[in-house]
Formats: C-alpha cells, structure tokens, sequence
C-alpha cells in the first residue's frame, strides 16, 4: 500500500556501515540469560539500572547468576551517567572482570558501554570525550560487553557511541567503533512494566532518530530501507500497547522494541538532525528527559525543515520532500494523498503525537529564554550537521519557543 521511496539511484555516494552486535529478539528471552552469562564470563561486571536491580526480574536474575558459582560485581545506577560516575566504576571495577553485562535503559546501556571501553587501560573517559575532553586518540582496545536494553528508545545497543552529560555544562560522546556491545538482547516483556510516561519517552525519542536518520544528509540505501521498515513498525505501536487482547499488546511492544533497536542501527551510520542537534544542549542545561526534548521538538523542527526544503529548487530538496511526504501518507494510512496534502498531514499528525506523548511544555524543566539562548549558541556541532536544510538561528530559536 504503502511504496518505499529509495535513496536517489542517482546519487549514491559512498558510505560505511558499522559493525552490528549479534542481535537475539523474544520474548522472555531474559530467562535464558543467567544461564548464557555463565558461558561466556568468568568474571562479569554488571551494570543494571536501580529500578530493574530491584524489580522481581532482577532479583531472580542474581539469584540465579550467584547460584552460578561466579563472583558477582554489580554496579546499580540511576540517571544520566556523568564522566565521573563512569570513572568511579572503572576505578572499584576488580582487575579480572572479563566481561561487562549492561541491562536497563538507554544511560545504564551508555554507562556499560564506556566502562567496557575505560577498564582495560584504567584511564579516564575526559581523555576522549568529544569536544570537552583531552582530545586524545582513543587507543580501541575494549573489553566485550552485552546490551540489555529494558525500554524502547536510545538504540544505545546498537551505537558506538556512549552519551555523558554534566548537568549545566555539557552532553557529549564517548566515540568509537570497538564500543558496540558484542550481543544485544531484545526481550520486550520488559516494557509492560514502565511507568507509562517512560514508555512514551522513549518511544518519541525511537521514532524521532528514524525519521531523522530517514531524511539526514548522510542517509544511504542500507539505512533508508531499515529506517521506513522502523516506521512501520513503530506506527500504531503505542496506541495498541492499550489494546485488550495480549497478543496484540504483545505485539505492540515488540514492534516498539525492534523499532528502536533498528533507529540506534539508523543513527550511528546515517546520522541525525536539527531535533537531536537542539536536545543535547537542552539536556546539557535542563534535566529534562531526552524522549521529552525530542518529543517537543520534532513536530517544529519537521515544519522549519519542510518550509526551509520548499524554498530550495534543487533535487535533493525535492527527494527530501518527498520523504516526508511519504512518511504523512504512512502515519495517515492513506496512499491516496498527494504531496502538498501529506506534508501538511504529517506536521498536523507530529503535532498530535506531541500532544498525546509528549510533555506539553519543557518550561516545567527549566527552559527558558536565557537557556534558549544558550543552546542557540551551543548548537551547531554533531547531529545539527545532518540536517537536511541548514536552519538560521532565529528559526531553531523559535522551534524551542513553541516548546515552552
């Protein structure tokens, strides 16, 4: 029903794609893990975020690690991870640990991720950190590690790149290729039991990356078709995680799961664009929840870019167009609409999205003028570089505006 637009056949230049870890999808799959860590790890260090360490699952899951016979290292966190949480962990970590094992959310994912990286040369994480860090090369030489994600949001499982942030200052990457988790596990059973305002965040943040990642200037074949495949499979997903039968339900959050883990699979080989460009510094200086940010934004940003690609009269102006409008006939279920239509169909359906997903207003974390103008003047680095259409200023300053 519903016709792929293919990259420009036309265009395509050349590109990477990075390596994947080896991705295993079910549910209730988490009960085969203690018994597979046992395998693989001798001397495992867990990093698990405080809500599942203490939830039902978690608690059964160490009993069943000890039960192993192995020593248990385990490292609750709670959070956005901040450079000096990931050198504290380094710095306790026991010289032998051989594996690390991340479970919970995007920041546990990101925290595991960097101590993978640090624990081999004890060295500390501001010797890399994009940007504000000591600008040295990072020498690669990371231990293994497997990803748990327990929401459906970052694609951290998937990336090579661990986000810190130091609230009031900074958010920024830890960067390199031998970072991604060798395994991801995708259980959706996990997320029934997120508080629903998680779900949702994470959920816009998912969706966002792949609309982004669709449309960024560095798109190629591989992540266009994975991209729309995301889409589709995240379109409705929400909504029916509501529904009374649990096979649909059930359904719904492994549509949301994998959507996720494909966006993550999205970002880290095509890119991102003005929304994630505006969220990290919002994130840097207002403890909002990144989901949130996204959620706000996407619907402003998707109009600024739209208006900005319509007043340019070249060819990929009008690819990226038609992307768009492709995405507003897939979000309206209707193939019928013509481009002008599904343009305005999507913004009005990004619009409602926000509305029923979103936070209403980022003013209730602290943004505000003085912190608009300093994201305004923080923003032009990283993902705002993808961006299909450069936006001025005043434009990005006005998209926050409609957040407030």
């Amino acid at each position: 029903m519903f016709q792929f637009i293919p990259h420009r056949p036309d265009r395509i230049t050349p590109f990477d794609i990075a390596a994947l870890p080896k991705i295993r999808f079910g549910w209730g799959i988490r009960h085969q893990l203690a018994d597979y860590v046992a395998q693989i790890a001798q001397n495992p260090l867990f990093i698990v975020s405080k809500q599942v360490f203490h939830s039902d699952f978690g608690q059964a899951f160490f009993a069943d690690v000890k039960n192993q016979g192995d020593p248990l290292y385990i490292e609750p966190v709670s959070g956005e991870p901040s450079p000096q949480q990931v050198d504290n962990i380094v710095a306790r970590a026991p010289a032998d640990i051989d594996w690390v094992i991340g479970i919970g959310g995007g920041s546990a994912l990101d925290t595991a991720k960097a101590v993978a990286g640090l624990l081999p040369s004890r060295t500390s994480v501001m010797d890399y950190l994009e940007g504000v860090g000591a600008g040295k090369p990072y020498p690669g030489d990371a231990l293994p590690w497997l990803a748990v994600p327990t929401t459906a949001g970052t694609g951290s499982e998937t990336t090579k790149n661990a986000v810190l942030s130091q609230l009031g200052q900074f958010k920024k990457s830890f960067r390199h290729e031998t970072l991604v988790a060798k395994e991801a596990w995708l259980d959706p059973a996990f997320l029934p039991s997120l508080p629903e305002a998680v779900r949702y965040a994470t959920a816009m943040d998912a969706f966002t990356q792949l609309l982004e990642s669709y449309v960024t200037r560095k798109a190629n074949p591989l992540t266009d078709a994975l991209a729309w495949q995301g889409m589709q499979l995240w379109h409705q997903a929400l909504a029916e995680t509501h529904s009374p039968q649990e096979t649909i339900r059930q359904d719904a959050y492994g549509r949301l799961m994998l959507s996720a883990t494909l966006s993550g699979i999205t970002l880290a080989n095509a890119g991102l664009g003005a929304v994630h460009g505006l969220a990290g510094p919002v994130g840097a200086y207002c403890k909002a929840p990144h989901g949130m940010v996204c959620a706000a934004l996407l619907a402003p940003i998707t109009a600024a870019n739209i208006t900005a690609l319509q007043q340019e009269n070249t060819p990929q102006a009008q690819h990226t167009l038609h992307k768009y409008a492709q995405v507003g006939r897939l979000l309206m279920q209707d193939s019928a609409l013509d481009e002008a239509a599904a343009l305005a169909s999507l913004q009005q359906k990004l619009h409602t999205l926000s509305q029923d997903y979103g936070p209403g207003s980022l003013a209730r974390y602290g943004l505000n003028e003085e912190v608009i103008e300093q994201v305004i003047a923080t923003c032009r680095a990283g993902s705002m570089l993808g961006n299909p259409v450069v936006l001025s200023d005043a434009v990005l300053a006005d998209a926050l505006r409609q957040c407030l």
